[in-house]
């Protein structure tokens, strides 16, 4: 059986924390029907048009999900996505690719389970978030968490952190871009 990368949600620095692991054996879940489509959107690499459970992988930039549903989750697959237009509680505010280096700096730290120093993820997600949001995370009422990728991901290839924002209500209609809550 080939598997897919692995990929964590971490929860921020600064907030309470939160893990699961995102998985999902790729030929197996073909052969089954039970692999997760793509999100559906208007065009290749353009928004959200329906409400479905996607890839967690073909997550992008600006796309919208439901992250409660993921709250009792420790092994994750897909997601919730939601057209931001619709009521949510997530969105993908950045991402970045980490370097060799970075990714076993921080695996270190996680290993050695240091929840006092911020890793290269945690602190991109966190200089990110004012300039997404509008205001500084101290001073805002939204929280951010991350997708990273595990030791196997990366063995894999999976190099990528996403950076979410999120609302602790949930129902935001729109996008939380420069919404300075």
């Amino acid at each position: 059986m080939t598997t897919r990368s692995f990929r964590f949600l971490t929860a921020p620095v600064l907030a309470v924390a939160l893990a699961a692991a995102l998985t999902g054996c790729g030929v197996l879940d073909s052969v089954l029907g039970d692999s997760p489509e793509p999100a559906q959107r208007d065009e290749p690499g353009g928004e959200i048009t329906a409400s479905a459970e996607a890839d967690v992988f073909s997550l992008q930039l600006g796309d919208c999900f439901d992250y409660a549903a993921l709250s009792e989750a420790t092994e994750i697959s897909s997601v919730s996505t939601i057209p931001c237009g619709d009521p949510h509680d997530a969105e993908i505010y950045a991402e970045t690719t980490l370097t060799e280096e970075q990714f076993q700096s921080d695996l270190a730290l996680t290993t050695a389970g240091d929840t006092e120093t911020p890793t290269v993820a945690d602190q991109f997600c966190y200089d990110a978030f004012a300039g997404f949001v509008g205001k500084a995370y101290e001073e805002s009422t939204l929280d951010y968490t991350l997708f990273s990728p595990s030791e196997e991901g990366w063995e894999q290839g999976d190099d990528v952190v996403q950076c979410i924002v999120l609302h602790p209500d949930g129902g935001f209609t729109g996008s939380m871009r420069d919404s300075t809550l």
